[in-house]
């Protein structure tokens, strides 16, 4: 017989995006000999390759997308019935994750008073302002964030009082890496191909890259992949695809996104100040040339302009476009660019990156002598 912890993922966002896969990465690099771990989700499909368990939940049409106010809470009160089911259900939950930040993974903190366990909260984009939040992340055992967050995360816990420069003992930083096993294939070295992949959120900026890739005359415009996620159920904007554009094709939600990275060999990054950028790295790691925004961003401090990537004015489709027609000519370029990405995306190996975090985790682990029982 064997103890295993029992840690409990709660991701209430109805699509798939970055922030899913680094906190499904993490935990991958525990030892699972020595936990299981469950995943309450509201799309299945975003965690259809982890080897997790996997439940999900009903929504009341009327309370989604709520964003404040009772409705706001009562959504998360629905949330946290699912999560005390889920208990009922797989046993004892001795950790819950919050994939996304405190403002979304409510329903965690809503249980503990019950379940008592301990709670591991990330932050992969800017958190709002508001004293729940700051409560939240005060009451959470471990939090995870990425440094374009840490202004957000100040003026949320000031809410509360004067806050130290330093953050509490509980707040760590981390930055987003690779597993091995899911180690991007190699790009093509022959001839230029644009590959794009997110969400179809506004802020992506996939409108950008349209405006520019329909500013080139068709002999000029280089074969184009775009891969997207269609968000459902959320109050942001979005942009309309796919569109009619030749030379331009386009693959919702693709199962086979490595395979169409690797036909391609220059990555475009239209977001706006991306918090992190997964999909930048998995470019740089798959050898690609990746065209960046200069907007102050994580890439943009970390790459450096013609040595290892190339770099664009933020929210400019023209000079977009005129970076797109040099590379489109520069085979040379594009493959030195690549090279040089690739190397540096050595050092983002998620065996080496999120090691810390796998020592914290382990050490609540170790806290939790009341773990499910299970036949070994």
């Amino acid at each position: 017989m064997k103890h295993k912890t029992h840690i409990v993922v709660i991701d209430p966002i109805p699509f798939n995006g970055g922030s899913k896969v680094a906190t499904a990465n993490v935990l991958r690099q525990l030892d699972h000999e020595e936990v299981r771990i469950s995943v309450l989700t509201a799309d299945k499909q975003a965690w259809g390759n982890a080897n997790f368990t996997k439940m999900s939940f009903f929504e009341f049409g009327f309370l989604e997308n709520k964003e404040q106010g009772i409705a706001y809470f009562l959504r998360h009160l629905v949330i946290a019935f699912y999560l005390l089911l889920l208990r009922l259900r797989f046993g004892k939950i001795d950790i819950t994750v919050g994939a996304s930040g405190p403002g979304v993974d409510l329903a965690m903190y809503m249980v503990k008073p019950f379940l008592k366990q301990n709670i591991i909260q990330f932050i992969h984009g800017p958190v709002a302002t508001s004293r729940t939040i700051a409560r939240c992340l005060n009451h959470a055992d471990q939090v995870y964030y990425l440094h374009s967050t840490l202004g957000s995360i100040h003026k949320t816990l000031r809410v509360l009082g004067p806050v130290e420069q330093d953050l509490p003992a509980h707040f760590c930083l981390f930055e987003n890496g690779l597993c091995d096993e899911d180690w991007p294939t190699q790009c093509q070295i022959h001839s230029p191909v644009i590959f794009w992949a997110a969400s179809l959120l506004k802020w992506k900026g996939l409108d950008l890259l349209l405006e520019a890739l329909k500013g080139i005359d068709t002999l000029l415009r280089p074969q184009t992949h775009i891969c997207y996620i269609k968000p459902h159920s959320t109050q942001l904007a979005i942009t309309d695809a796919p569109v009619s554009l030749n030379k331009v094709k386009w693959y919702e939600s693709p199962a086979h996104i490595d395979k169409l990275r690797a036909s391609a060999n220059i990555f475009i990054s239209s977001s706006k100040n991306e918090p992190f950028g997964l999909s930048i790295l998995e470019a740089m790691a798959a050898g690609m040339c990746v065209l960046i925004p200069a907007d102050d961003a994580y890439w943009d401090h970390i790459l450096e302009d013609n040595i290892n990537c190339i770099k664009y004015q933020p929210d400019n489709a023209q000079d977009l476009q005129q970076k797109i027609l040099m590379l489109n000519k520069n085979m040379p370029t594009v493959i030195k660019m690549g090279q040089a990405a690739a190397q540096l995306a050595l050092h983002y190996r998620a065996s080496v990156q999120y090691q810390d975090i796998k020592k914290n985790i382990e050490m609540l682990c170790r806290c939790a002598p009341d773990s499910t029982l299970v036949n070994g």
